[in-house]
Formats: structure tokens, sequence, C-alpha cells
């Protein structure tokens, strides 16, 4: 009886075993339970070309990466892709050599199974986010920060510790150390929420003045998991502070802080222990301001100068900012402005709702499995949900559904900010800093 499925190549080598013990077609294709046709096919190209002609590797062409290998090389390279989607080139080479079925055949080097790998396209790749075109360096002190997270450190004495930090592009002094040690002493894992780098900022703010500019990566602290993110809160908080969210790719743009954090770690934690959580936030504290204001630095820029040496007006906030004055500074129009610019898209669950942010919208069972897009209307401060109608199938219509207008959720002032209950958590040491860096210190006078 005919097969309905494709043979295996174990089918096939079996077909091919049957045939050289003197069994005829009929009967190899009657035991492997395939047709006369299919087993003749088999048997004979086994014959012809050998057991590792019974591989078959769809849609390849004659030429290419791995043209050159044996079949059976090729079929062994994509299968384990295939089955390890996480296995690297070098380790699947490592593996195939430990197959007996391939002992004796030529390998090829990692490089060329990676090309073999490449050439199938996005079957064995998934998609990646379009890569985040480099921005101009900043030109000015306070232009850009560079922000990232050095997360779930084990510090003696401390426990388990995530570094917050962040340094000018420009100057290149580290105007954000702050330390989060875990709250339970099993913790191993430290992350930080919004509203910790929202004090953070504000305490960096306090000392320095607004940026223009925050540069992070996409950590989903940053920018939601979806082909059409929302703005997280923190965007938004930037953005009706007037700060420009921007979002690298790779750590490689973000280069000036992942340096900082290299220092910080041999600066100040290797072979070190301390009393307490106080007292490495302390240490932290001082030997940034070392940094900063004493030590020569390599940096572009510094010419072996200390960073405020070489570059006194980091000291002189262009935007000043004091937390009590957030409210006045920050301006939701900003925020109405950039939501207005973009869309969403969504798909519409079981029981009618779409989420949006960490936001859910309610559209009724009406819409229930359909897509939308989502735009926002800044006057009313509403979120537009429009039917977007798929293509028509033969014989079938759907109707189109109006659209759909709900009053924004999550976006005042007071949900966006935190405050005022953000106020009453800030540490007031840290924000009696600024008044020591307003005068300058033996090492900077004369600048």
């Amino acid at each position: 009886m005919p097969a309905t499925r494709a043979t295996t190549v174990q089918q096939r080598q079996g077909m091919a075993h049957l045939a050289d013990q003197g069994m005829s077609y009929q009967a190899v294709a009657d035991q492997a339970s395939v047709s006369f046709w299919t087993a003749r096919k088999w048997i004979r190209q086994a014959r012809r070309d050998g057991l590792a002609a019974l591989v078959t590797t769809f849609g390849r062409p004659a030429t290419g990466p791995m043209s050159g290998f044996d079949p059976l090389v090729r079929y062994v390279a994509l299968r384990l892709k295939r089955q390890h989607r996480t296995w690297g080139a070098a380790y699947v080479v490592k593996k195939m050599d430990e197959r007996p079925s391939l002992k004796g055949k030529k390998l090829p080097s990692p490089t060329v199974v990676w090309r073999y790998w490449r050439s199938f396209g996005d079957r064995l790749f998934p998609k990646r986010r379009p890569a985040q075109p480099k921005r101009p360096p900043a030109g000015v002190a306070h232009g850009v920060w560079q922000m990232d997270a050095k997360e779930s450190v084990p510090v003696d004495g401390v426990g388990v510790v995530t570094f917050n930090q962040a340094r000018d592009e420009f100057g290149r002094a580290t105007v954000m150390h702050r330390i989060h040690p875990a709250e339970q002493p099993e913790q191993r894992i430290v992350k930080l929420t919004t509203a910790h780098v929202q004090q953070d900022c504000r305490i960096a703010f306090t000392q320095w003045g607004l940026p223009d500019a925050i540069q992070t990566d996409q950590a989903s602290i940053f920018v939601d998991d979806d082909p059409t993110p929302f703005p997280t809160q923190l965007t938004l908080w930037w953005v009706g502070l007037g700060i420009e969210h921007r979002l690298v790719s790779s750590p490689l743009h973000n280069g000036c802080i992942e340096r900082g954090h290299r220092t910080l770690n041999e600066r100040t934690l290797v072979e070190q222990r301390f009393e307490d959580a106080d007292a490495l936030q302390g240490q932290v504290d001082a030997d940034w301001y070392e940094l900063n204001a004493e030590c020569p630095s390599r940096a572009t820029g510094c010419n072996g100068q200390p960073p405020l040496v070489a570059h006194p007006e980091l000291l002189v906030p262009r935007r000043p900012y004091r937390p009590e004055w957030e409210l006045d500074l920050f301006d939701l129009k900003r925020v109405d402005d950039y939501l207005a610019n973009r869309t969403w898209i969504r798909k519409v669950s079981a029981v009618g709702q779409v989420s949006l942010g960490s936001q859910h919208y309610g559209l009724g069972r009406a819409w229930a499995g359909q897509t939308v897009s989502i735009s926002f209307d800044p006057e009313h401060r509403q979120f537009v949900f429009t039917h977007v109608k798929p293509k028509s199938k033969r014989g079938r219509h759907q109707p189109e559904l109006p659209p759909v207008r709900l009053d924004a959720k999550g976006l005042s002032v007071e949900e966006i900010t935190g405050l005022p209950a953000a106020l009453e958590d800030l540490p007031v040491r840290q924000l009696l800093l600024p008044l020591s860096m307003c005068y300058p210190q033996p090492a900077l006078q004369g600048v």
C-alpha cells in the first residue's frame, strides 16, 4: 500500500539493505509499506551513488557554502540547528565530529556552517527588530547621557546588588551611580523597577540638571516586546520633562557607560568588603567623585585631565531641576504630541479586549479576534481603535466595524510621574550633594 508521507532516511537505508539480500522491488515495497515505484527509486539511487544519496536536502541549490561536502554532512548540520536553535556553529561542528555516521567524512569549519545556515534566511533565523541607526555624538555637556544597569552583582558583606549608572557622552563624567541591593538574603536576581529608575534620575537631575537625551538599550523596562511597541512609563516621563529617549540595539553604541561598569568593578568592588548597603553607596559616591574631579582621564576629549577639569561646563546645569519643581517642569502636552505621531497594531482578544502598554481597553465581543489600528487623539485625550479589515476571501463578506473611541488610561501627570508620593522616598542626603558641587574644590579652582 502506498505511503501517505515521505519516507525517512532510515526507511530508505532499510530498503537498500533488503534489496542487497536479494529481495525484489515488490517484496521490499510490501515489507516497507511503500509503493513499488518508491522502493525502486531509492534502491536504484543507493546502488548508483551509495547510502549518502538517500539523504534528501530540500530547497538547496547545487552550489552554496557547503555544496562541496557530503550530503549527509549538510543534512546533519541543518538538522542539529533545527533541533537546537540556540547552538552556535562551533558547537554544532563539535557534535558532528562525535557522530559515528560522519566518521571519516570531511567536516566544514564553523564559519562555513554559519554561512550555510544563513542561506536559509528566516526559516532558520527569526526576524529581528531593525537596527537603530547610530546617532551623531553629543556636541555639548549634558547633551546625551548613556544609561545602563549592571545587574545582580554579588558584593561581599552586602549581597546581590544591581548598579544603575549613567555617564555624560560628551564630558565622560559619571552622573549617576546608584545601588539597589537585594531585599531578601536568598535573593539572587535584582531587577530595576520604573520607580527605581525615576528616583535615581531625580537624584542625578538635581545634581547635574536635565539632559537633552537619555540613551538606553532595549530592556523591557525601556521598551515593550511588541512589533509596534507602546512607550513605557519611563519614556513618557522623560518626554514630559523635555528629554529625548534614545534606544540602541547594541552595547557597542553605549560604549561609554559599558566602560563605566568596568571602572566601577576595578575601582570599587574587586577584593573589597562592605559593612552594609549604605557603606557601599558611600564608597561608590566617593570613588566616582574622585574619578570625575581629581583623577586624569584617558577618555576622548579629556586630554589627560579629570572630566570636570577638562569640561567645567558640566558643573553648570543647562536646565536646572529640583524634585519640588517637577510638576511645573513636566509638560503633558509634550506627551500628547509624542503619542499623536504614532500608531499601534493590536489583536483583539477572544473577549473583546485590547492591551496597550500596561492598560486594557474593552471594545466588545463583536471585535473578538479582529485586528485594530490604534491612534491617539490629543485634543480629547482618547485612543481611536480602527478596524483593520482583512483581505476578503472569495464567497465571504466581513462587515467593517465602526471606529471606537475610549478615554486614555494611565496618562495623567500623577500616573506618569508618580508624584507626589515619590518625593517622600527620595534620600535627603543625596539631594544635598549639588550644594557642594556648586563650589569648586581645590583641584578645580583656576579652571
